[in-house]
């Protein structure tokens, strides 16, 4: 299982900006499944840009924000002031024990869905305290329709790519999903939200440049090749339906050691 990664390094610290432009935000009905006090202390981890984090700033009286790319910390503090964001991962998270009242992560937990996460995701709830995981995944095509600018990529696609290569996914709500190592959490809930999103042209763009693949490719390959996109993008605005799956459980009671 993969454990981190690296921002990209065809577009390099540019990625940062282009997932926040591009990608989908959150409902707010998904932060709100775990039934939370405005007095909550919260963790969001893999928090990127902080697409998710300002929407827990808005609920929450403490938000604390992991991300382990530099780059990605610059934007989440200029869009999420006043949140505590720190450098770290699933697997090193720079918290106190029982610290917080719910660990989020908004498509990010792929990254660090193994036993030592989950056992430092444990390590910093306290007691009854919510895991809380969402990912969007397409509820249909962009409209207007971009089967033209998606050609132009698809063309230029790698062979090897493993996953999702324009577009998002992640495990759906009623796929009985649960994390690999989750024996310290009570049984999984999961529920769907609709979120919408609405972007301009340069926004759609900036979705398909937030694809790792493409993101990898060097300035020289990459730009004409967006360029090219953009050119078959003949919309001022573009709108899609996403549904947002969230999988989320409290934590059991810690059994004491023999």
């Amino acid at each position: 299982m993969t454990t981190t990664w690296d921002i990209p390094a065809g577009s390099g610290d540019r990625w940062p900006e282009d997932y926040e432009r591009g990608r989908p935000g959150w409902p707010l009905a998904a932060v709100r499944v775990a039934r939370l006090p405005p007095t909550a202390s919260v963790l969001d981890v893999g928090a990127g840009t902080g697409k998710l984090t300002r929407l827990l700033a808005s609920e929450f009286r403490r938000v604390v924000a992991i991300e382990p790319a530099e780059a990605m910390r610059r934007l989440l503090v200029v869009h999420c002031p006043g949140v505590e964001a720190l450098a770290g991962t699933g697997q090193e998270i720079p918290l106190a024990d029982a610290s917080v009242d719910a660990v989020y992560a908004a498509q990010s937990f792929h990254w660090f869905d193994d036993a030592r996460a989950v056992t430092e995701i444990a390590r910093v709830l306290r007691p009854g305290g919510a895991l809380v995981l969402m990912w969007n995944r397409p509820a249909g095509p962009w409209e207007p329709p971009t089967v033209a600018a998606e050609d132009v990529l698809t063309e230029r696609m790698p062979e090897e790519v493993d996953h999702i290569p324009l577009d998002l996914g992640g495990p759906t709500a009623g796929s009985g999903w649960r994390p690999a190592l989750a024996d310290p959490f009570e049984p999984f809930e999961a529920s769907m939200f609709p979120n919408p999103q609405t972007v301009d042209r340069d926004g759609l763009v900036a979705f398909y440049a937030s694809m790792g693949w493409l993101a990898e490719l060097p300035d020289d390959e990459r730009l004409p090749l967006l360029d090219a996109v953009r050119s078959r993008l003949p919309a001022g605005e573009y709108h899609r339906l996403w549904e947002t799956h969230v999988h989320w459980a409290r934590l059991g009671a810690r059994v004491p050691p023999c």
